[in-house]
Order: structure tokens, then C-alpha cells, then sequence
């Protein structure tokens, strides 16, 4: 596909062009929402919402921010440890392995969980670093969209000059524990969900609570 001097795809079924950024700007400042156009396939959902104040450090956002923050097909709260059985059951299916006895057993020896131990909840700890960082929510968010190429009008921090969108992953001592990501404004949402849609990528932006 031919694209434009400034990033934009163009040609049939483009939605990401010139005439709907404008159209977008304009929406935003009269609406202060995103401009979605939702794709004609969804499989994915991500949602977007401006967090509380007091959630602001949670995410290293400066207090009073207003940049939406997003997460993966369901709210972003921890729910409590599964079993050591159903967490590296989705350990395998996330890399795409059936969980079969030998699969598990690769996973459980890797994880250092005696056989025993299977059906017994996982460590706390361990499940909250697994889900801040690989399997919440917003951890996926994360993945998902570090893996898309924005284009030319959308950048992927601050210092891009125009709407973004940023990945965050502070460091605490010598690890890295979390992930999240966020857009930059209103507009970056309509750029992101216009984007997605000229990749035929089957996921809907949404506003969630």
C-alpha cells in the first residue's frame, strides 16, 4: 500500500487519512472523547479510562493526569492466586502448547513447584509480579501494542511531537515488575483505533470503567 509524505496508508478502504484527523481534532474539542470508528471484525477489546488521582502514582502518571490508560479485554484488577495446575495451564496456552502432562511438567520443573503443590494456589507474590508484568490486563495491553507499527502520525512516546502513545515499564531496583501503557490524549485514541483498522486488525477500542 502507497502512503502519504506524512505516514498516512492511502488508497481503497484507508481510514487513517488526512480528512479524518481533522475530523477527529474537531470531534475531541467539541465532544472530549475519542473518535471511534469501530472495525467490522472484533475479536479484542481495549479499553480505555482516565484513572483517579490517587491511582496516578499506580501507574507513574503525574497527579491530575488525564491520559487514558488501557488494558485488554477485561478491568485491570488482580483477582486472587489460581492453582500452580491452572497457571502454568496458561502458560502454555499463551506460547500456543496444548497442556498436555509433559508440557505442564516442563513448566512446573521450570517454575521449581513440586508435584504435590499443583493444586494449591500459587505464591502471592509471585502471581502479583506474573500479572503486573505478563498476564493482567494491562500487561497485555502492553504486549499487544508494542508489536504494531503506529505510522507516521501517531508516535510511541512524548517526545514524538505528536499524539502517543507510551509503554511504561519503571524499573524497581534491578527488575522490571510492571507494564502498562497509556495514551497520550483523545486524539491518540481515534489515531490508535483508525490505525488498528487499517492493519484489519479485529480489535475495538472502548471506554471501560
Amino acid at each position: 500500500m502507497l502512503q502519504s509524505r506524512r505516514g498516512f496508508p492511502i488508497g481503497a478502504g484507508a481510514v487513517l487519512t488526512t480528512a479524518f484527523v481533522a475530523k477527529a481534532q474537531s470531534f475531541v474539542r467539541e465532544t472530549h472523547t475519542p473518535l471511534l470508528t469501530p472495525p467490522s471484525d472484533v475479536r479484542q477489546t481495549l479499553y480505555w479510562y482516565i484513572p483517579k488521582a490517587s491511582e496516578a502514582p499506580n501507574w507513574h502518571l503525574p497527579e491530575g493526569s488525564a491520559a487514558p490508560m488501557l488494558y485488554l479485554n477485561k478491568p485491570p484488577a488482580i483477582t486472587p492466586p489460581p492453582t500452580w495446575r491452572e497457571y502454568l495451564d496458561g502458560v502454555c496456552a499463551d506460547l500456543g502448547r496444548p497442556a498436555t502432562f509433559q508440557n505442564v511438567d516442563m513448566w512446573r520443573r521450570y517454575y521449581d513447584v513440586d508435584p504435590d503443590k499443583l493444586d494449591l494456589p500459587m505464591d502471592p507474590v509471585q502471581w502479583r509480579r506474573d500479572f503486573d508484568f505478563v498476564s493482567g490486563p494491562s500487561a497485555r495491553a502492553f504486549s499487544l501494542l508494542m508489536r504494531i507499527h503506529f505510522g507516521g502520525e501517531l508516535g510511541r512516546h512524548s517526545g514524538a511531537g505528536v499524539p502517543h502513545i507510551n509503554f511504561n515499564s519503571p524499573r524497581i531496583g534491578d527488575h522490571r515488575f510492571f507494564r502498562s501503557v497509556n495514551a497520550s490524549d483523545m486524539l491518540a485514541l481515534s489515531l490508535l483505533q483508525a490505525r488498528l483498522i487499517d492493519l484489519k486488525l479485529p480489535i475495538k477500542i472502548a471506554k471501560g470503567e
